[in-house]
């Protein structure tokens, strides 16, 4: 694939869909993940940041047309290290593929660096610089439509989709899906504990910064968000989500909860409602810039 910001990168490398990836999809999905693949292009790209050396991945439909712009997902990766990095398995036949096929252009950071001398990722530490940086490779994406950009994110990804959305105002609208919200208690899962002082010394004030629910106030009122949780999540307590909503209430954010019953992390048993909601959310206020509805007090 020709990248138009390609000068602006280390290296670029195609991503394919061979038996090796095959092998982390489940077989009765290997048919439909050939057919995506037919469909879909996509790279791995290693790219400098404030010194530091940190890997993204860029992709679009192979028939995305080059006479006009086309909107654009920031995709916020869930997990840590090499957990739950994006790889072919999300792009051709689970958390993105929904996306790229209905005609964004979609582009994200690891969050790391995959190289020896790579980045670390500190789930939200130095590493959210890494997202930041993605802005100036959309404006130079002579495909992309630097005006229609959505936030799509997964678990640990809410944290940069909500720095993103506090920091700058590049976004229409954001989707999280099973995100983590709040840093500071481990009661739900406590071998987080552990995990947290490992990626990034977990102190007060470190997790604060990572929690959203400590400066909701600091989020747009302009920009659209929906929130999807499963039940039965063993990783994030989807009680989060309750407690958040009450937040965005007060401040009068537009947004939507969805708790779908007897759900996992990944929304599983729900897919294809979820994703469905997803994609017509970014439909609604990303593609076509929907106005946005009115969330004062209002009678009939």
């Amino acid at each position: 694939m020709q990248l138009s910001f390609a000068h602006k990168l280390l290296s670029v490398r195609d991503i394919v869909l061979d038996n090796t990836t095959l092998a982390l999809i489940p077989s009765k999905n290997h048919e439909k993940a050939r057919a995506n693949a037919d469909e879909i292009e996509v790279v791995d790209f290693e790219y400098l940041v404030n010194g530091k050396k940190y890997n993204g991945f860029y992709a679009r439909l192979k028939n995305l047309s080059g006479q006009e712009k086309h909107p654009v997902v920031i995709l916020n990766r869930g997990g840590s290290g090499l957990f739950g990095h994006i790889d072919a398995k999300h792009i051709f036949s689970g958390f993105a593929t929904v996306i790229i096929k209905a005609g964004y252009i979609v582009i994200g950071s690891q969050c790391m660096g995959f190289s020896e001398d790579g980045a670390k990722d500190e789930m939200g530490g130095e590493d959210f610089q890494s997202v930041l940086a993605l802005k100036e490779f959309i404006d130079t994406d002579e495909m992309a439509d630097n005006t229609r950009i959505g936030l799509y994110c997964a678990s640990r990804g809410a944290t940069a989709t909500f720095r993103l959305l506090a920091e700058t105002n590049w976004a229409k609208a954001a989707v999280v899906i099973s995100g983590v919200l709040d840093y500071r208690d481990d009661t739900f899962r406590k071998e987080m504990t552990a995990h947290y002082e490992k990626m990034f010394g977990g102190s007060k004030e470190e997790r604060e910064k990572r929690s959203v629910v400590c400066w909701t106030e600091k989020l747009p009122r302009n920009v659209p968000i929906l929130l999807m949780y499963g039940t039965s999540d063993w990783r994030v307590d989807p009680r989060t989500a309750l407690h958040f909503s009450e937040k965005l209430l007060d401040v009068k954010i537009p947004h939507r909860l969805v708790l779908f019953e007897g759900n996992d992390h990944f929304l599983k048993e729900s897919w294809q409602e979820s994703r469905a909601m997803a994609a017509l959310w970014l439909e609604r206020f990303v593609r076509n810039g929907e106005i946005l509805p009115d969330i004062e007090v209002h009678r009939e």
